[in-house]
């Protein structure tokens, strides 16, 4: 997985947290800040993996609220 630009790593862990329900629909996903610390990258990189995720539909981001599972993500 080391070959992948990072935020398409990140973005690939917080996909496998969705689908093995670690994230569950409604569950709020952790934060651009807590994204940045676990993984010591930029908030660009986060921004980056989470816009692709909510143009998946896989999550919908609401600012100021967070970033939030959706319901059927696979549907």
């Amino acid at each position: 997985m080391g070959k992948l630009p990072l935020y398409k790593q990140i973005q690939q862990i917080i996909r496998e947290k969705i689908e093995s329900a670690e994230l569950r629909p409604n569950d709020r996903v952790p934060s651009e800040q807590e994204f940045m610390e676990q993984f010591n990258v930029s908030k660009m990189t986060v921004k980056n993996a989470l816009t692709e995720l909510a143009d998946e539909g896989l999550v919908v981001r609401i600012q100021g609220k967070g970033t939030f599972v959706l319901n059927n993500p696979s549907a």
